[in-house]
């Protein structure tokens, strides 16, 4: 069995090229792109939406009836999904959720309902079209601000392009795969995972601030100190999917087993937060992690080049030099008998002073 050190040795990202490691993750965004892209053409959203935001109608069945029989007895509804309830009182049941229906549709729905289960069901719910078209804006108008946010926090701590844009990059590409994730596996975009992906913001951001600001402001060569802020974001990451996927197998798995209700709210978040943690994961540590490997190799690049190039730079003394070098000989022989005369002139003039001196002496 492998120990930690084995097993980190063996997904050390430093061994990979940066175009490997930059490429892969971003493939798997355009694929998610691809997939919200098609969702959005065929059926105009690009996430199912569940009837917090579409509107509809709720109705509480008292009965043991599975979701299947219940399908068959509501076939000509808009049925959009059957779930189990229970009370403090101890009544439990289904909870059928309806798409949005007129109101000849109600009638006959409520005559359905009279005649498979008596008076063992609640009188139909309905939630606006209207009120649920808000809750939408309000949600997408969250998300939005909270990335905007995100993105000014970050350049204005790291005050550097590239490195901020790399953060950003990972943050928005763990946004796009959990979204896709739910598109595939068929979850609607309700509530609860609209606060699922807030929170991805904050984890998905705090293990790319630690690798930058590890690389950017730590101390030693740049493969160790990925290396160190890998060993410890992936525990960060890993404790955190260990506490999510335990509320998950709580809300979802373990009511299979026991006399407890599934918790529908708690299942959709947990899920959502799984998808999107295990996305950060590659694009921490394969994008972000490139893009600054790229961005630091870059900028020591450029410094040598400058160096170089002033080191290369001629000083007056080596100017001088070699332009006595590019002198003929005849030219070097004139200058110094230039200078001699005027040397002999000098010492000449000195001692007709001195003599003249004497004699005023005298």
């Amino acid at each position: 069995m492998l120990n930690a050190g084995e097993i980190f040795e063996r997904i050390d990202v430093t061994k990979y090229s940066l175009k490997k490691l930059v490429l892969v993750p971003l493939l798997i965004l355009l694929l998610a792109l691809a997939v919200l892209g098609y969702s959005q053409f065929s059926t105009g959203s690009p996430v199912k939406l569940s009837m917090d935001f579409t509107g509809g109608t709720v109705v509480k069945v008292r009965t043991a009836e599975e979701e299947h029989a219940l399908k068959a007895i509501f076939a000509d509804f808009p049925l959009k999904s059957v779930r189990d309830f229970s009370e403090p009182s101890g009544a439990t049941g289904k909870m059928l959720i309806f798409g949005p229906m007129s109101k000849a549709e109600k009638e006959r729905l409520n005559e359905t309902l009279y005649e498979h289960f008596g008076d063992a069901y609640e009188i139909p719910r309905d939630i606006s079209g209207v009120v649920g078209r808000r809750y939408l804006e309000q949600a997408i108008t969250a998300v939005l601000v909270a990335f905007l946010m995100m993105a000014i926090v970050v350049l204005f701590v790291f005050k550097t392009p590239v490195p901020s844009f790399a953060v950003v990059l990972s943050a928005f590409s763990d946004i796009v795969i959990a979204t896709a994730c739910m598109n595939i596996v068929g979850m609607e975009l309700s509530l609860g995972t609209i606060a699922a992906l807030l929170m991805l913001i904050g984890y998905s951001v705090d293990s790319d601030i630690l690798l930058t600001t590890k690389i950017l402001r730590g101390r030693g060569e740049l493969n160790e100190k990925v290396r160190s802020a890998m060993k410890t974001g992936l525990t960060m990451t890993a404790t955190t999917i260990a506490a999510v996927f335990a509320m998950f197998f709580v809300a979802s798995v373990l009511p299979l087993a026991s006399p407890f209700p599934p918790i529908p709210m708690l299942r959709d978040i947990s899920a959502v937060l799984l998808f999107g943690l295990f996305a950060d994961l590659m694009n921490t540590w394969m994008l972000n992690a490139g893009i600054l490997r790229w961005y630091v190799a870059w900028k020591e690049r450029k410094s040598a080049e400058r160096l170089v190039k002033k080191a290369k730079k001629p000083t007056t003394t080596t100017f001088v030099t070699d332009a006595r070098k590019k002198m003929t000989r005849r030219e070097r022989k004139a200058a110094g008998t230039s200078t001699k005369t005027k040397s002999r002139k000098h010492n000449a003039g000195a001692g007709s002073g001195g003599a003249k001196g004497g004699k005023k002496r005298k």
